[in-house]
């Protein structure tokens, strides 16, 4: 959950970030101010993180599910941590939203 928290304080396009335990969720918005949903941007950064071996759960009309096994090691978490990382980031570049 922190790092989904720096995310969220990095970037305009991630509007929320919520769970419990292991499930956990990303909302993608056009701007925090507004809370608008951006269906483009999640699907770009699903298609991505999938070129790159992440396999993710788009969920409603903006939002990322991230339900990894309860059996994971830190090293598998957070590889796929930095693949989801590194699509938020060239999203925010390809759509233009800071």
């Amino acid at each position: 959950m922190k790092r989904l928290e720096e995310l969220k304080s990095e970037y305009e396009i991630v509007g929320d970030v919520r769970g419990i335990g292991l499930m956990l969720a990303a909302e993608f918005v056009k701007s925090k101010e507004t809370k608008e949903p951006a269906p483009k941007v999640r699907d770009y950064i699903v298609q991505d993180c999938f070129e790159n071996g992440l396999l993710l759960l788009p969920a409603g009309d903006s939002v990322i599910r991230i339900i990894p096994p309860l059996t994971i090691n830190i090293d598998n978490l957070n590889a796929g941590l930095d693949i989801f990382a590194n699509a938020v980031k060239k999203a925010a570049t390809e759509f233009k939203i800071h």
